[in-house]
């Protein structure tokens, strides 16, 4: 019942964007269990970003669109992995990885409030779910919009991707590198003065359906995931990306 004693909506039960992201591509039937993961940025621009960087040495740690980018490397002599084991001090290359990292995303509802937006995955009708001050919401979703994303500012229907689940993917790259490492991560981005009015979330296929049948990223919030891991934004004439170098011991 509500406040007033009227009955109260029924929840959703479609799962959150992120559940659903998530399934659409890595599950048992999810779109990258079958197809190469697609890429935005030419393999020239980002071999130019690579030669910029100059790794510690010869090893290069691919993660994401590695497919052309991993011949073109082997071609200028460098030997290739695709994993970064702990200590690891070579380069890791992340290309449109973090656009691949599922996350949930909020609308801000005509109740002046923010809710976390559900997703039919058969269809990919949407239908708001729970205000993030509800007790159900991991409060850190509310945290980082709070600080990185202030829907308040932009009215009803403005929408944002959370980027708590990408900050901690890039973490845990970061932090498995030894003494001298580094890494690189090359994705469409934004930073706090341009974030999307209506968030960035795409397929392109055409609608966004997480149905597994196609490919679905949206743009990371640069700044955020530089704060939460130590790293730097680099703008570059053709392309932003984020770059950690680990400390010397």
């Amino acid at each position: 019942m509500t406040s007033l004693g009227m009955p109260a909506a029924p929840r959703p039960v479609d799962p959150v964007w992120k559940q659903a992201w998530d399934t659409a591509l890595y599950g048992t039937s999810g779109f990258l269990r079958t197809h190469p993961m697609e890429c935005s940025t030419s393999a020239a621009s980002v071999l130019a970003v690579v030669s910029s960087v100059g790794p510690a040495r010869g090893d290069v740690a691919l993660l994401g669109c590695a497919g052309t980018l991993a011949t073109q490397l082997s071609d200028t002599g460098r030997t290739v992995r695709f994993d970064v084991p702990e200590g690891y001090d070579g380069l890791v290359v992340a290309l449109d990885w973090l656009a691949h990292v599922p996350t949930h995303v909020v609308e801000m509802g005509a109740d002046g409030h923010p809710h976390v937006v559900h997703v039919s995955p058969l269809t990919g009708r949407e239908s708001l779910g729970s205000r993030l001050n509800d007790t159900s919401v991991p409060q850190s979703i509310g945290l980082w919009l709070e600080e990185w994303w202030p829907l308040v500012d932009f009215g009803t229907g403005a929408r944002a991707e959370v980027g708590t689940s990408r900050d901690a993917a890039w973490l845990g790259v970061v932090t498995r590198l030894g003494p001298g490492g580094r890494a690189i991560a090359i994705d469409r981005g934004h930073v706090r003065d341009d974030r999307p009015l209506r968030g960035s979330l795409a397929s392109p296929s055409g609608r966004s359906i997480p149905d597994g049948s196609r490919d679905l990223t949206a743009a990371v919030a640069l700044d955020a995931v530089a704060a939460a891991t130590g790293s730097r934004v680099v703008h570059g004439a053709d392309l932003s990306h984020l770059e950690f170098t680990a400390p010397v011991h």
